[in-house]
């Protein structure tokens, strides 16, 4: 997320963020408008986690250059020119893409893999489909809310829907699980609607709308200081039974 003279540009990212947490939104949105700044956290562990998937991510590039494939790698190019690099490449039909940059409108997203399929679009009698990397074997919500969005703007782009999107895992056995793009087309438009409506929103409203309750994204949430202070300070229930979890280790 982030301010431009347009208005709040969004990606996956704010995307997976908002069905996480609708607090943390809030926080990132104070951003934009100024009102705070962006804490400094490193977690050694994320880092960690950021070098597994990036060495995941290519060792799948390498499979698809061993099976004779003309990939275009664009993650090295610089920001202002990767968007236009994207659709000269989409449009000359290379059949992979690793880290294109697709915009439409306010929306922005860089999936790791586009790959050619032999269905036709404004583009010509091919178009493309999404493959993400992710180190999970299990396909989380989060997970298919992107892979939707992305599959949004390549639709916007090609002037077709994709009919699949696809996630590479880990899984030795089973490692692409495939699923079909209007299965999941109501709910990605209804979360995609909500988070724009609350953009719209001043952010200190949206976070008293939200209490910051602890979830699963704390664990990967920039702000969970912030947040874990605000619930000492409001002397939240589950403080006490943490306390009582952890006297009875």
């Amino acid at each position: 997320m982030r301010g431009t003279p347009a208005g709040v540009e969004l990606s996956a990212s704010d995307l997976s963020n908002f069905l996480g947490c609708r607090h943390r939104t809030a926080l990132d949105l104070a951003v934009v408008h100024g009102i705070r700044t962006v804490p400094h956290w490193l977690d050694p562990t994320l880092a960690v986690l950021q070098a597994r998937g990036l060495d995941h991510e290519r060792r799948y590039i390498d499979t698809l250059r061993a099976e004779g494939l003309d990939v275009e790698d664009l993650s090295e190019h610089s920001p202002d020119k990767i968007v236009a690099r994207s659709a000269e490449v989409m449009r000359a039909g290379v059949e992979v893409i690793v880290q294109p940059a697709l915009r439409d409108g306010r929306w922005f997203g860089r999936p790791d893999v586009l790959r050619r399929v032999g269905s036709p679009s404004s583009l010509g009698s091919w178009s493309y489909q999404v493959f993400d990397t992710k180190l999970a074997k299990e396909t989380r919500g989060g997970t298919v809310l992107q892979l939707s969005f992305y599959s949004e703007l390549v639709r916007a782009f090609q002037g077709a829907l994709p009919e699949l999107f696809h996630v590479v895992t880990p899984d030795r056995m089973n490692p692409i699980k495939t699923f079909r793009v209007q299965d999941f087309s109501a709910y990605f438009r209804f979360i995609r609607a909500s988070l724009e409506a609350a953009t719209t929103e001043h952010p200190d409203k949206l976070a008293a709308a939200n209490y910051p309750e602890p979830v699963e994204h704390c664990e990967v949430c920039r702000w969970w200081k912030d947040c874990d202070l605000r619930r000492r300070a409001d002397d939240h229930l589950l403080l006490g039974r943490r306390d009582l979890e952890a006297t009875n280790v």
